[in-house]
């Protein structure tokens, strides 16, 4: 049986980011809250932040929430994730920001950006089911997420992730 050196080295590589990964303490979601969007939208009631943090088989997550409600259909989501303590999160999080792209459809687009220095997405759907969001990787680690249904408009999201701390939150993946 001959054995792949590559295939031995990318697995070991692997693994080894996988414990260092686990290794990791996560960040509560209290502490996570502190770093959500403090503006208010014109037309939108912001409710109150929400989040767990949890563990299970190893492995620990932790997430913190706000959420936008301009009707009980049109919603603005705000989620900010620590990935440290899954992973294989954390080595997808770590590729992103190392490939660029642009597409567009008759009913939208979707491509990558720049937030504050930080790698991320923006994707817009105008067809019959409109949506628009924006994620963020900050620090190859904590994952920040916007998201909008029943609307195609980005702007109010661009709006909220640059109020957030960007680089405050970064800090904390020391």
């Amino acid at each position: 049986m001959r054995i792949n050196r590559r295939v031995v080295f990318v697995s070991l590589l692997c693994v080894a980011f996988a414990i260092s990964a686990a290794a990791q303490n996560i960040v509560n979601f209290k502490q996570l809250q502190g770093f959500l969007p403090k503006a208010d939208l014109a037309g939108y009631t912001k409710g109150k932040p929400g989040g767990s943090t949890s563990s299970a088989m190893g492995m620990s997550s932790s997430e913190a929430t706000l959420k936008y409600a301009k009707t009980e259909e049109s919603w603005i989501e705000v989620k900010i994730s620590d990935t440290a303590g899954v992973p294989m999160a954390a080595m997808g999080l770590a590729m992103v920001g190392m490939t660029e792209y642009e597409n567009e459809t008759e009913t939208g687009y979707d491509k990558t950006i720049k937030v504050q220095g930080f790698p991320g997405t923006e994707k817009v759907e105008r067809g019959e089911y409109k949506s628009a969001e924006i994620s963020v990787v900050v620090a190859k680690r904590f994952m920040v997420e916007l998201k909008c249904e029943a609307c195609d408009d980005i702007s109010n999201l661009k709006k909220l992730v640059e109020s957030m701390d960007l680089g405050g939150l970064a800090k904390l993946a020391n």
